[in-house]
């Protein structure tokens, strides 16, 4: 068994794998601020919910954008005993030619998600991430992560447009009943889902057109079912793309 972690700025994305099977997944809200005692009761109850025998795992591999939260879970996880622990970026590193012009900026859940695509597919890749921010990476068959596109996502769209606005409201993302709005809150579901559609067909024609003709287009992150409901580039959809990665990252020896 491994255990897959994916911190994100959001959500913390757990999946349990059995070979290259994904055999259970589940999530929680990223919190950085608990303390390590409140995480262990946590994944205390999980291991009873979702059978997750931490001492039987072979090993825990952990991608993060949350620093804080990685340091709080790893000293939870070794006060269960579960180890070996790994964090992508310090103990393993992702096997992509990092083409980045300062190859540190690029997030690690980024790099992930594109050798998740790359093992999967084996050709050039488009990665198009729609969590917190909507990343769209380019990973070509050769393994080279040649660099990405960064937009904010739904949720940040919807803050922004509440608190930055005296009239309009927060509302809930979820699909609007069409393209047109008729009332001022699915004017917003319809400008943001439809918009981040837009965003994502013409963002992705351009990359194949200049960088890679013949790529797979994958979608993934929290928002990407919805987004595939609509978009006419993509490809596949990969809700848990990162999970994957990170159980293909288990397979490099240490």
């Amino acid at each position: 068994m491994i255990l897959a972690i994916d911190i994100g700025n959001t959500t913390c994305n757990f999946g349990v794998f059995d070979g290259r099977k994904l055999v259970s997944q589940f999530a929680t809200a990223t919190q950085p601020w608990r303390t390590p005692d409140e995480v262990t009761l946590q994944l205390k109850a999980l291991a009873t919910t979702r059978h997750l025998h931490l001492a039987r795992a072979k090993g825990i591999l952990i991608c993060s954008v949350v620093p804080r939260m990685s340091a709080v879970l790893i000293e939870a996880l070794k006060s269960l005993q579960a180890v070996p622990i790994r964090v992508v970026g310090q103990d393993v590193h992702v096997p992509l030619k990092n083409k980045y012009t300062y190859p540190e900026q690029v997030g690690q859940d980024r790099l992930v998600g594109a050798y998740g695509a790359w093992r999967l597919f084996e050709k050039d890749c488009i990665v198009a991430d729609f969590g917190t921010a909507i990343t769209i990476d380019v990973v070509t068959k050769k393994g080279e992560y040649l660099g990405g596109i960064i937009a904010p996502g739904l949720d940040i769209s919807l803050d922004v447009l509440a608190s930055r606005t005296a009239l309009l409201p927060k509302v809930e993302l979820k699909e609007p009943p069409e393209l047109l709005g008729r009332d001022t809150a699915n004017s917003i579901r319809a400008g943001l889902l439809f918009g981040c559609v837009a965003l994502c067909d013409g963002l992705v024609t351009q990359l194949k057109r200049k960088y890679v003709p013949k790529a797979v287009v994958v979608a993934t992150g929290g928002a990407s079912k919805l987004i595939a409901k609509y978009a006419k580039t993509l490809d596949h959809q990969r809700q848990h793309l990162v999970l994957e990665g990170l159980n293909y990252l288990s397979l490099l020896r240490p």
